[in-house]
């Protein structure tokens, strides 16, 4: 009879995979052979009701294997090879490289090393990084029968496998009816600063980009958009007054009788231009918003004035860009406080 041979004292997942073969038992190998036959499928029976899917968590692939490793006399050790804890805004964020060693009773074993990242508001990142290694050392060294396709979606189906805490937002700013929505950016952006997410680095559609500036930037370009809309719609607007004057048969304003004359709107001119003068309504949006709507009152918006530096412009132009200059003055006032 062959003697026994013990199993090493010191297990280490650094060195290569050893074998202490003992001719009495059969070699790790055959018995891991033997668990990957006996192992049943396993299905996606957790859900997470909140994000709508269903995943497969480490318990079921814990349940789908003790069985079967305890028939077979394998034991499996962890070893934690790497730690690397980290903040991400109010979250404790872990990543850690995990050594998971299978013995068998001849004393010889294989090492399986995988990865494990999460997060937590809490403690608990460390538990979810080792119960995501877990699952995946198992699910890939046993390569248990899972459905179709299911591991396409990687680490989703994971329930402890949390993600970045501005993933969340990203998902948010995707939807047409907050990329498009000034006001919704804004509460975006109210958000995550109070979450202290606004420096976290995400992918923008013109590459990497921090949460705050991509919030930001798409706002300026929501409103000078609506800006060149608006401008564009009051001055194609004579056009089609016209047009439907003359099918319809309607006299436009220039044709009635009571309609300004030259000197009238010169004066309205004149009057709206003093205002937009004052240095005080010139730094108030909200000033130069009634200007406007006077002068559109007075049809006076589509005539040339002189802007600050000289050059003749239509009033619209002018009063539509300093508001514009005074709302982005004001944004990138709050990112530098948030700052």
């Amino acid at each position: 009879m062959a003697t026994a041979t013990e199993a090493p004292a010191s297990i280490t997942a650094e060195g290569p995979t050893q074998h202490v073969p003992n001719q009495d038992h059969p070699s790790v190998y055959v018995l891991m052979s033997r668990v990957m036959a006996d192992v049943k499928n396993v299905a996606k029976n957790g859900r997470n009701a909140s994000q709508n899917y269903n995943f497969r968590g480490v318990d079921d692939f814990i349940g789908a294997l003790a069985q079967p490793l305890r028939e077979h006399g394998v034991v499996m050790l962890p070893e934690v090879l790497d730690f690397q804890p980290s903040v991400r805004g109010k979250m404790n964020a872990v990543h850690m490289r995990v050594a998971f060693h299978f013995i068998g009773p001849a004393g010889d074993r294989v090492t399986a090393i995988t990865l494990g990242e999460a997060s937590d508001v809490a403690d608990k990142a460390s538990n979810k990084a080792m119960s995501a290694a877990l699952k995946y050392a198992l699910l890939q060294t046993f390569m248990i029968p899972v459905d179709a396709g299911a591991l396409d979606d990687g680490d989703r189906d994971h329930p402890v496998g949390q993600r970045s805490p501005a993933d969340a937002y990203m998902e948010r700013l995707r939807k047409p009816a907050v990329w498009n929505n000034v006001n919704a950016l804004l509460g975006l952006h109210a958000e995550a600063k109070a979450d202290g997410l606004l420096n976290s680095t995400v992918s923008g559609p013109d590459g990497d980009i921090a949460l705050g500036d991509l919030l930001v930037a798409r706002g300026k370009e929501l409103k000078a958009e609506a800006a060149q809309r608006e401008e564009r719609r009051a001055k194609e607007a004579p056009q089609v007054a016209a047009q439907v004057a003359a099918e319809h048969g309607v006299a436009t304003t220039h044709d009635r009788a009571d309609a300004p004359t030259k000197e009238d709107r010169n004066a309205h001119v004149q009057r709206l231009m003093a205002q937009v003068a004052d240095r005080n309504c010139w730094n108030s949006p909200d000033a130069l918003r009634q200007i406007k709507g006077d002068a559109e009152a007075h049809h006076v918006f589509d005539e040339q004035v002189q802007g600050p530096q000289g050059a003749w412009m239509p009033m619209r132009t002018l009063v539509t860009v300093r508001i514009t200059e005074l709302e982005q003055a004001a944004e990138e006032r709050n990112e530098r406080s948030a700052a």
